[in-house]
């Protein structure tokens, strides 16, 4: 005869967070420990290139318009 089926046990979001001894391993809101990509560096050299070029601009503009005659 077949024996009836248990219960499904209810899965808990975030239960891989805890040990079995219900200690948490990590939270949730604790940044993740990586190191950034090689890619991701030169984009924020290339945005900050950018950034001091259009500055040296703006200052090359000032002083140029400030130069000639009024």
């Amino acid at each position: 005869m077949l024996k009836p089926r248990g219960k499904p046990r209810k899965v808990y979001p975030n239960a891989d967070r805890y040990a079995e001894d219900g200690w948490r391993l990590y939270s949730a809101y604790d940044p993740a420990t990586r190191t950034p990509r090689a890619s991701a560096l030169w984009v924020r050299h290339i945005r900050l290139t950018a950034i001091v070029l259009a500055f040296v601009a703006a200052v090359l503009l000032v002083v140029v318009f400030s130069a000639l005659p009024h």
